[in-house]
């Protein structure tokens, strides 16, 4: 059975090296919980790496309690006796998930050890043939999870008629704003990659992934650049793509425009460097880069997908477009282009508007009421069960 206490313990699973926008999230969360009611162990899969991950240093850095998942293979069956023995240490009362795999070992050990568990749904990547399984495999999975949080509305709408509300709760993204900070007099950036004054920088920002629509970005800064001067191009993220990428820039004669900065750990500070941050996904969840962006007062372009227009306002606080339609993100650049101080006061405002909406200390209280909710949910079940 499922201790009810005063400090409530949670497991947390996640498939990822990286300090995304998902892993922020997370560590922001475990870092910030009232410990007095919460106490979250980060569970981190290795990738069969003897090295740490960005993401486990990142927890480390922040003086978290960090347990490693080795992996020989990818699904590893050596991974559910791991996270049983892990939980079992911790005493762990809840197992929280994240992705695909996480959420099929979490599911297999939660039943194992009786633990109630928790999903939350960032959105998911369907690339190819091998992602598409992995994520008609994963709604299977979720459909028997003890509670699922989505991070946006949008999020909540694909999950299906089951999400009924006392089994999902939409808890968005948010961001610990005392660290956002913008200071347009930054230029480190620019001084290491050679970028002058005068040049604008326009960003693209996220893994290089089909989802991630770096093509249609590059294909129209391919056209800007064939009408103006004095723009820089840069993409921050790694990924499979790059190399498709780096082959596109070079056929077309662009490297001396465009920059692949690759994973970056300092973008807060970067922020202050960028002139137009463009989202050009074809599917997200809820955009942490399109929340940072506008609390550092960046202009932002973004494709209207997921719940990025849960925190856009359309020619407000930035501009939405359809995703992959080449034409109109050509001509949003272009007004953009036209009139840059426009954008940067709906900026201005995206900041106050992110400030007023998304705030983190709400988002924890979430949380925690959810992870309330959840253990008394499955202790009266047990006492049902225990007398049956």
């Amino acid at each position: 059975m499922a201790k009810i206490s005063n400090l409530i313990t949670v497991l947390d699973l996640r498939d990822s090296p990286w300090v995304d926008g998902p892993g922020r999230t997370v560590l922001d969360c475990a870092e910030t919980m009232d410990p007095t009611r919460c106490r979250i162990v980060i569970g981190v899969f290795d990738g069969g790496n003897a090295d740490s991950t960005a993401y486990e240093r990142e927890a480390h850095k922040r003086g978290l309690t960090v347990e490693r998942i080795h992996e020989r293979r990818s699904l590893d069956p050596g991974v559910l006796n791991q996270i049983m023995r892990v939980a079992r240490t911790h005493k762990a009362d809840i197992l929280h998930t994240h992705d695909f795999r996480s959420d099929l070992f979490g599911f297999a050990a939660a039943r194992a050890l009786r633990l109630p568990m928790i999903s939350t749904v960032h959105g998911w990547i369907a690339n190819d043939f091998r992602g598409r399984i992995s994520t008609a495999l994963d709604k299977i999975i979720l459909r028997s999870a003890d509670h699922v949080i989505a991070v946006s509305e949008q999020t909540r709408t694909q999950l299906g008629t089951w999400a009924a509300k006392q089994r999902c709760t939409v808890i968005p993204n948010a961001l610990r704003i005392e660290r956002y900070h913008p200071k347009r007099s930054a230029r480190a950036f620019r001084t290491a990659n050679g970028i002058s004054e005068s040049e604008l920088i326009i960003a693209n920002i996220g893994r290089l992934s089909p989802e991630k629509g770096q093509m249609p970005f590059l294909n129209a800064a391919r056209d800007l650049l064939e009408r103006h001067c004095g723009l820089r191009f840069v993409l921050f993220g790694i990924g499979p793509d790059w190399p498709k990428l780096e082959q596109f820039v070079n056929t077309h004669r662009m490297q001396e425009r465009v920059i692949f900065a690759g994973y970056r750990s300092d973008m807060v500070e970067i922020y202050n460097e960028l002139d137009l941050v463009v989202q050009s996904s074809v599917t997200e969840g809820m955009p942490n880069v399109v929340l940072e962006a506008l609390l550092m007062e960046v202009p932002v372009i973004a494709t209207d997908v997921g719940g990025t227009r849960e925190i856009v306002k359309n020619g407000v606080t930035g501009t939405l477009i359809p995703s992959d339609d080449h034409s109109v993100l050509v001509n949003a650049l272009e007004e953009y282009l036209s009139d840059p101080s426009t954008f940067k006061t709906k900026a201005i405002r995206g900041r106050k508007d992110i400030k007023a909406r998304f705030d983190h200390a709400r988002r924890l209280e979430q949380l925690g009421d959810v992870y309330d909710q959840v253990l008394n949910r499955r202790s009266r079940f047990d006492r049902c069960f225990s007398r049956g």
